[in-house]
């Protein structure tokens, strides 16, 4: 696939159209086949002249294949994912060692099916031959998916960008591996070189502001949001975290606000219903965010954020046994991560209930996150097991996977609830 990110440019070349477009062929030089191939008409022509093309008797199968790829090039630049999908593996069938087929099926596939549908396109792609796309299409589905981790995912965009330094998606694409693992300031030096490729790079601008979010800068952060907006205003994941920055600035009123145009908007997704009850909340109108969250389930069924944050919700309002109901059913869900784990077990620590919520913490470290929380979790159980000894070297180790300290004096107060005064006198010492 020749270009992969023009498509807010080609879309608003195709608005500007006149009422009555030329015809394709203007000349005795100009073919329908040459057009296609061309792809130097709008999307809604390119498609028009291939699917003419691909009715001209004579053709190779060479160029059929090469039509079926510009026809997916012209659905993809218009966002129609699932027939460009059709054309790119209709493509493959015709010629199974053709890399752009497998590499342009891999970019709608992961626009229409998601992560794993696009990781196998990307992985063929790569089989038959080294290609920038193949190499930056498998580094970043493969890192979402789990299945390479994000320093070797940057070992292999580092290697599409000695083949085309310029690559936007595979530099972007580094910043975010570096975001994830919780660099925020080495993520905010990658998008500023994205960006210096592509000024205007809405995905590279919003990365920015999520970056600056996690450094804590949640003004600036909001500015960013509010520029990317200013030029793509239904950009979905700039709308919820533009929401989340004014949770974070204290705006709660304005969050809500923001947050229920997106429902409006939006009303088949989660992410605005969990903004709204959040916003709630921090507005200390609990009893509106928990029936807020209720009919979220309702309207929309059972979704683990929704869920999730209709627990936190009930915690909150100290309705323990009702939330640990509902976050039982969150995870039972796809989406599910060590936060549900986490959140599990705490309830049951309130509950009372040592063993669920010491099964509840080792879940939530067994998907590979080493938090604090968990650890902590797991030593106030083996305190009220009697395993003291025990139970302080796994509160050592929260503090050293960076528990706030201010958690010394819950953890002695656990200490003396199950009689161990001397140790928790001890603990204060040390801390």
């Amino acid at each position: 696939m020749r270009v992969r990110f023009g498509l807010m440019a080609i879309i608003a070349a195709t608005t500007a159209l006149p009422v009555a477009a030329k015809p394709l062929v203007t000349s005795s030089e100009e073919t329908l086949t040459r057009i296609c191939l061309a792809r130097s008409e709008t999307p809604t022509r390119l498609v028009q002249a291939c699917d003419g093309a691909l009715l001209e008797a004579g053709l190779t199968q060479s160029q059929r294949a090469e039509l079926m790829i510009a026809r997916g090039d012209g659905h993809i630049w218009q966002g129609h994912f699932a027939e460009a999908a059709a054309s790119y593996r209709a493509a493959t069938e015709i010629d199974p060692n053709e890399t752009e087929a497998w590499n342009g099926l891999g970019w709608a596939l992961w626009e229409s099916e998601g992560d794993t549908a696009a990781y196998a396109a990307f992985e063929r792609s790569l089989e038959i031959d080294i290609s920038v796309q193949g190499l930056s299409g498998k580094a970043g589905t493969g890192r979402r998916l789990g299945l390479i981790g994000n320093e070797e995912a940057r070992q292999m965009l580092a290697a599409a960008l000695t083949i085309d330094p310029d690559y936007i998606w595979a530099v972007r694409e580094v910043a975010w591996s570096h975001l994830d693992d919780g660099n925020p300031a080495t993520a905010l030096e990658q998008f500023a070189l994205a960006l210096e490729i592509e000024p205007s790079d809405v995905n590279a601008r919003y990365g920015r502001g999520r970056a600056l979010l996690s450094t804590g800068d949640a003004d600036e952060a909001l500015a960013v949001f509010n520029d990317v907006l200013a030029d793509a205003p239904n950009d979905f994941p700039t709308r919820v975290y533009k929401v989340i920055a004014l949770r974070q600035l204290d705006r709660n009123a304005q969050a809500l606000r923001e947050a229920e145009r997106i429902i409006e908007t939006y009303p088949n997704r989660a992410s605005g219903y969990v903004e709204k009850g959040r916003a709630l909340v921090a507005l200390q109108r609990r009893s509106e965010a928990i029936a807020h969250y209720a009919m979220a389930e309702e309207r929309l069924g059972p979704i683990n954020a929704i869920l999730y944050w209709h627990a936190d919700a009930l915690t909150i309002d100290g309705r323990f046994r009702e939330a640990l109901d509902v976050i039982n059913r969150g995870l039972a869900l796809d989406g599910v991560d060590y936060s549900d784990h986490l959140l599990r077990s705490y309830i049951a620590l309130e509950l009372g209930n040592y063993r669920l919520a010491r099964q509840a913490a080792e879940d939530s470290l067994s998907t590979g996150v080493n938090d604090p929380w968990a650890h902590y979790y797991i030593a106030i159980t083996l305190v009220h097991d009697g395993d003291t000894h025990a139970g302080i070297s796994r509160f050592e180790e929260a503090v050293a996977a960076g528990l706030p300290t201010d958690r010394v004096g819950a953890f002695a107060t656990e200490l003396i609830s199950a009689g161990k005064y001397a140790e928790a006198a001890q603990l204060r010492l040390k801390y």
